[in-house]
């Protein structure tokens, strides 16, 4: 591979909200949940940025000749201090354009995501990822994530 996992910056932002929208509008067949309302350019834009300027986020990107076909967001949480186990990582999105699929770019952005998380002093990383969903299960599987607890939810 010639491209590079960086952090993504502000002029970044537009590409990796195009790049979020897809991995999103790719989710949708799997359940009306993941279905992205229209019009919502600019809340995702500053959505971005918000992540962007948090300290506890970090959204990577994979640039390979000033195109960006990867992305991933993570940030750290805190639980209520009653816990022994006060953060945790969560990495929220990951994505690869589907023509740069399989070539290994989801596994380099995680790496470096572990390494940020690492680097804030968190040991432990969780990741949700759809049930109806094999290729995310088998990707994450594959890079040594487990099962930790069933989300359940009930159509009203």
């Amino acid at each position: 591979m010639k491209g590079r996992v960086r952090r993504a910056e502000f002029v970044d932002l537009d590409r990796v909200g195009a790049l979020w929208t897809l991995i999103t509008r790719h989710h949708e067949p799997l359940d009306p949940a993941f279905r992205m309302r229209e019009g919502v350019e600019g809340e995702l834009r500053e959505l971005l940025r918000a992540i962007a300027r948090d300290p506890d986020s970090e959204i990577f990107v994979y640039e390979d000749g000033g195109d960006l076909p990867g992305m991933l967001i993570v940030r750290i949480d805190r639980a209520p201090p009653i816990m022994a186990e006060v953060e945790r990582a969560e990495i929220t999105d990951v994505g690869v354009r589907p023509g740069a699929r399989r070539q290994g770019i989801a596994a380099l952005l995680l790496r470096e995501a572990l390494r940020w998380i690492r680097a804030s002093g968190v040991d432990r990383v969780e990741v949700q990822v759809a049930h109806a969903n094999p290729e995310g299960q088998a990707f994450w599987r594959a890079q040594g994530f487990g099962d930790f607890m069933d989300v359940l939810n009930k159509r009203l």
